[in-house]
C-alpha cells in the first residue's frame, strides 16, 4: 500500500482524508545517527535541529513506497522549508495543508476550506474520489484507535509500561496500515492487562513537555536515571488521542475542524496560556514529583514559553526542569548529570 508522507510539527494533519483517498498516512521521523551537511547547504545552522534532519532525509532521497507528502503549517522555520522540498527533493505530489495558529470560528472555516483544496488536490493528482462515506469510515477507525491508546496510556501512571515504550507504540501507528495498527493495539492493551507493575518502587514520576520528540532511545536515556513518564504533553503523546472526532456531525470536515480545534494545544498556537493550563491539569491528575520540558536545539516555540511556564511552575511549587538538547545520539549521554540531579532533588 502507497503512502502520503507527513511533516507535522504538531498533529493537525487530517491522516482520515489521506485513508479515505486510500494512503497510509505515513508520519516522517528524525534519524539522530545522520548528519545534514546536504540539508545545511539551504537553511542556516542556527536553524531547528529536527527539521534539517528530515529535510536531509528527503534530499537522499525517501522510500519508493512514499508518493508525495504534505506538509502542515506549524513553525515558521518547517513551514518556509516546504518551498524547499518542492525545488529539490524529488516527489511528485506535495502539498502544504495552512492549519491556522488561532482557534476562532473564523478560523475554523478557514481550515475546512484548506482541507476541501487538500482532498481536490489528492482527487485530481491520483485520479480517484474521496467520498463522505469514505472519510466517516476511517473517522471511525481513527477513534478507535485513539481509544485504546488512551486506555494503554493509563498503565504508565499504573506503572507496568515505560514512557518509551509507550511511544515507540505511537510511533508504529503513525507508520502503519490503520486496520493493522488497531489489532496490534488491542493485543498490546491484553497484555498488558496482566503484567504486574515495576518492582523499582523508588521511580520519579513526571510529566514530559517540549518540542517535537520523536526519538525513543532520548526517553530510554531519561529512564536509566531513575524517571517513570507517567503522563505526557507531546505530539507523539497525548495530543494524538486525548479527545475523538464527533461522529455525531452530518458533514465529517466539520467534525475534523472541531476536533483539531478542540484538541490539547501546541506551542506554535495561541493562546500560549491554554498550554500551559493543560500541562497544570495533567500534572495534578496524575500527581507528578516534577515537570520535564526538553526543547530541540534551535526550537524558538518551545525557546519563547520556558520562561512563562518557568515562572507559574516555581509559584505553584512543582519542581520543573528545562532541558536545551542537540538531535544525536551522543549528546544524550552529556544531559545525564542533569536528569540525576533532578531526580534527586524531586
Amino acid at each position: 500500500m502507497k503512502k502520503i508522507g507527513i511533516i507535522d510539527t504538531c498533529v493537525d494533519t487530517p491522516e482520515e482524508l489521506i485513508l479515505a483517498a486510500g494512503f497510509i498516512p505515513y508520519r516522517l521521523f528524525g534519524d539522530p545517527t545522520i548528519t545534514h551537511e546536504h540539508a545545511d547547504e539551504h537553511v542556516p545552522a542556527t536553524h531547528c535541529v529536527w527539521s534539517r534532519n528530515v529535510l536531509e532525509q528527503g534530499l537522499k532521497g525517501l522510500d519508493n513506497d512514499i508518493v508525495g507528502m504534505v506538509s502542515v503549517h506549524g513553525c515558521d522555520c518547517t513551514n518556509r522549508q516546504f518551498d524547499i522540498w518542492l525545488d529539490c527533493v524529488d516527489l511528485d505530489f506535495m502539498h502544504f495543508l495552512n492549519c491556522p495558529l488561532k482557534r476562532t470560528k473564523i478560523a475554523r472555516e478557514f481550515y475546512i476550506d484548506d482541507m476541501k483544496e487538500f482532498i481536490n488536490h489528492m482527487e485530481n493528482y491520483f485520479n480517484i474520489e474521496i467520498t463522505e462515506e469514505k472519510i466517516w469510515e476511517n473517522i471511525r477507525l481513527t477513534n478507535k484507535i485513539r481509544t485504546i491508546l488512551r486506555d494503554i496510556s493509563e498503565y504508565r501512571s499504573k506503572m507496568v509500561l515505560k514512557g518509551s515504550e509507550f511511544h515507540k507504540l505511537i510511533k508504529d501507528v503513525m507508520t502503519q496500515d490503520r486496520n493493522e495498527a488497531l489489532e496490534v493495539l488491542k493485543n498490546a492493551l491484553e497484555k498488558l492487562k496482566s503484567k504486574e507493575p515495576f518492582p523499582n518502587k523508588h521511580l520519579k514520576k513526571v510529566l514530559v513537555t517540549g518540542s517535537l520528540i520523536d526519538d525513543t532511545s532520548f526517553l530510554e536515556h531519561m529512564e536509566e536515571s531513575g524517571y517513570q513518564i507517567v503522563v505526557d504533553d507531546l505530539c507523539l503523546g497525548t495530543h494524538y488521542f486525548w479527545t475523538e472526532i464527533d461522529e455525531s456531525h452530518e458533514d465529517p470536515l466539520q467534525a475534523l475542524a472541531d476536533y483539531h480545534f478542540n484538541k490539547p494545544l501546541y506551542s506554535t498556537k495561541i493562546p500560549s496560556h491554554s498550554r500551559y493550563e493543560f500541562i497544570e491539569e495533567l500534572s495534578k491528575k496524575y500527581q507528578v514529583d516534577g515537570v520535564i520540558n526538553i526543547a530541540q536545539k534551535f526550537c524558538e516555540t518551545i525557546l519563547y514559553d520556558h520562561p512563562y511556564m518557568n515562572r507559574q511552575f516555581k509559584e505553584k511549587g512543582m519542581p520543573y526542569l528545562f532541558i536545551e538538547k542537540e538531535y544525536n545520539t551522543e549528546a544524550y549521554k552529556q544531559l545525564k548529570t542533569r536528569f540525576e540531579a533532578f531526580a534527586e532533588i524531586i
